[in-house]
C-alpha cells in the first residue's frame, strides 16, 4: 500500500528510531512491575502456584495436575526465580518480595523479546520499515498488551513464540521455527492451528521438512514427557489429555460457553479497544493474504469451540495491530496535518487511561487480598496454625505464590469448582446436571453452612452427611454482594461470631454478580 510521504504521520515515522531491546525491556519491566490488579485465575493457579509449590514445597495444584492435562514447561520458567530466591537464604519479608517480583521480572522478558521481534517480523515479511516502526510503537502503547502481556498466562508466552518463529519462518531458517513452534505447541496445543496453516505449504514445497519436523517434534515431546515425569512421579501425556478434556468429552464447556460471533464482535473488539477504528480501516482498503487467511481460519476453529475466552485468540495479536497500522497510515493520507496529530494524541491518551484503569483500578481487591491477610497473620505472632476460608466463586485471588506462608503457619481452603470428571459426579447426577461445590453454594449458602459446618454455637462436630466438611476458619473472605443479599441470610448467620476486619475495594462492576462489591475479611471473635 502506498502512503503519501510528504504527511506528518510517515515523516514521524522517518525520525523515529527504531526501539532497541534495551528500551523495549525497560518499557515492559516497568509495565510488569506496576500491575496491581487481578485479571483471571489461570494466571496464577495453572503457572505460578505449580511452580511455587514444586521449589518451596507448598501450594495447591487444582484438578488439571491430577489429570495430567497441563505440561510443567510453562511453570518451568517461573521456577527458576522461586529456586533463586530461596537459595539465597533471605529474611521473610525480603524473600516474600522476591517472590511477588521474580514472576514479574520473567514476564517483563517473555514480552520484551516478543516486541523486539515484532518488528522484525513486520519489516522482514512486508519490507516497510515505516509501517513496522508504527506496528512496534502501536503494540507497546496497546492498552490490552499492557494489561495482558506481562502477565503469566500461557497465552502471553504463546504469542510470543509465535511472534519469533513467524520471523525466522520468513528469514527461511524453518529449523529455528521448528523448534520454537513446538515448545509453543506444547505450552499451547492450539497453536498447531498457526503452524499447520503455515508449515503445511512448506512441507509440500521442501517434504525433507517434514522429516526434520518429525525429529525436532519427537525430541522435544521426549525431553518434555522426562521433565514431566520428573514433577507427575508418573508418565503423563498432557497433550493427549489437553486433547481428550477439550475435545473427545468436550468438558472444557462446562467453565461458560459463548455465542458464535463471541471472537468477531467481542474478542475482537476488547483486544483492540482503542485501535477498532483503525482495524477497521485497515481490513476495508488493505489485503495482507496470508495474515488474513491466518486470522479467519484461527478464528474459526476457536468459535468451533464452545468454551471461549478473550485469551484465546491472543496470538493473533500481531495480526491485529498490521492491520491497524495499516489503517492508520491509510488516515493520515486522507485527513489534514493537523487532525492526524489530533488523532495520534487522543490514541495515546486513550490507550494510557484505559490502560491504567486496568491495571490500577479494575479487580484491585483481589490480587491485594492474600497480602493484606498475610500481614494480618504476621502481625498476630502466633505459633498456632491460623486457617482462612474462601466464601467466594473459586480461584478469586492467587494463593500461595502471593501467601507465602507455609502449612505450618496456615490453612486455607475454598470452595471448589472441579469439573464434571467421572470421579466427581456424585451418585444420581449426570454431566448436564452435575454441580460442584460453589454451585451448591450460591444455590443456597444458608443451607450449604447448616449442612457442612459444624454449628457455630454449639457441637464441633461437622454433620455427618456432609458432602463438602469445613471447619469455621479464623479468617473468612466474600463478596459484599453475598454480606448484603438478604436472601443469603449468611450475614445473619455468622455476624454474632465474626465482624469485619479489612473492606478492600475491587472494582465498579463485575460480569460476574457473584463478585461484586468490596471484598470483605472477616475475624472470628
Amino acid at each position: 500500500m502506498d502512503f503519501r510521504d510528504n504527511n506528518w504521520l510517515t515523516g514521524v515515522l522517518e525520525k523515529t528510531p527504531v526501539p532497541s531491546f534495551l528500551f523495549i525491556l525497560a518499557w515492559r519491566l516497568v509495565n510488569a512491575l506496576t500491575i496491581r490488579t487481578f485479571f483471571q485465575a489461570d494466571e496464577y493457579w495453572q503457572v505460578l502456584e505449580p511452580a511455587h509449590k514444586a521449589i518451596f514445597g507448598y501450594g495447591y495444584l487444582t484438578w488439571e495436575w491430577d489429570y495430567g492435562l497441563r505440561s510443567y514447561l510453562h511453570p518451568l520458567l517461573y521456577m527458576l526465580p522461586y529456586w533463586i530466591t530461596k537459595s539465597l537464604n533471605l529474611d521473610p519479608d525480603t524473600e516474600y518480595a522476591y517472590v511477588l517480583i521474580g514472576p514479574r521480572i520473567v514476564n517483563a522478558l517473555v514480552s520484551s523479546i516478543g516486541d523486539y521481534y515484532l518488528y522484525h517480523l513486520i519489516n522482514k515479511k512486508l519490507n516497510d520499515k515505516k509501517l513496522a516502526k508504527l506496528v512496534s510503537y502501536m503494540s507497546l502503547l496497546s492498552a490490552w498488551n499492557w494489561y495482558c502481556w506481562c502477565r503469566s498466562f500461557a497465552n502471553s508466552i504463546e504469542l510470543s513464540l509465535t511472534i519469533v518463529s513467524l520471523y525466522y519462518l520468513n528469514c527461511n531458517q524453518v529449523l529455528r521455527c521448528l523448534v520454537i513452534s513446538a515448545i509453543s505447541c506444547l505450552i499451547r496445543p492450539t497453536n498447531a492451528i498457526v503452524w499447520l496453516y503455515y508449515l503445511l505449504p512448506v512441507f509440500w514445497k521442501r517434504p525433507i521438512y517434514i522429516f526434520f519436523a518429525i525429529i525436532i517434534g519427537s525430541f522435544i515431546i521426549g525431553l518434555d514427557s522426562v521433565l514431566n515425569c520428573t514433577f507427575y512421579s508418573t508418565w503423563k501425556v498432557p497433550l493427549w489429555s489437553f486433547f481428550k478434556f477439550n475435545i473427545s468429552d468436550s468438558l472444557s464447556s462446562f467453565y461458560g460457553t459463548s455465542r458464535l460471533d463471541f471472537y468477531f464482535f467481542q474478542a475482537i473488539p476488547i483486544l483492540l479497544l482503542n485501535y477498532l477504528p483503525f482495524f477497521i480501516n485497515g481490513v476495508i482498503y488493505t489485503s495482507i493474504p496470508d495474515f488474513s487467511g491466518l486470522l479467519i481460519i484461527y478464528i474459526l476453529v476457536f468459535t468451533l469451540i464452545p468454551h471461549k475466552e478473550f485469551r484465546f485468540i491472543y496470538p493473533m495479536m500481531p495480526v491485529l495491530i498490521t492491520y491497524s497500522a495499516y489503517g492508520l497510515l491509510n488516515i493520515s493520507t486522507k485527513v489534514s496535518n493537523k487532525v492526524m496529530k489530533l488523532i495520534i494524541i487522543l490514541t495515546i491518551l486513550t490507550s494510557s487511561l484505559l490502560s491504567y484503569y486496568f491495571t490500577q483500578i479494575h479487580e484491585i481487591g483481589e490480587l491485594q487480598l492474600p497480602i493484606v491477610i498475610r500481614q494480618h497473620i504476621i502481625n498476630e505472632n502466633n505459633d498456632n496454625t491460623i486457617s482462612i476460608g474462601f466464601l467466594t466463586p473459586c480461584h478469586s485471588t492467587p494463593f500461595q505464590s502471593h501467601f507465602h506462608l507455609s502449612e505450618e503457619r496456615v490453612n486455607i481452603w475454598f470452595l471448589t469448582c472441579e469439573p464434571p470428571l467421572p470421579s466427581n459426579i456424585l451418585l444420581g447426577s449426570t454431566v448436564d446436571t452435575y454441580m460442584d461445590e460453589s454451585d451448591y453454594f450460591y444455590e443456597n449458602p444458608l443451607l450449604f453452612l447448616q449442612s457442612n459446618f459444624p454449628a457455630l454455637n454449639g457441637s464441633s462436630d461437622i454433620p455427618i452427611d456432609s458432602v463438602w466438611p469445613h471447619d469455621w476458619p479464623q479468617y473468612i473472605v466474600m463478596f459484599e454482594t453475598l454480606w448484603k443479599n438478604e436472601n443469603s441470610h449468611v450475614k445473619e448467620y455468622i455476624e454474632k461470631e465474626y465482624n469485619i476486619v479489612e473492606k478492600l475495594w475491587n472494582a465498579p462492576g463485575h460480569w460476574d454478580s457473584r463478585r461484586e462489591g468490596n471484598l470483605l475479611i472477616l475475624k472470628r471473635n
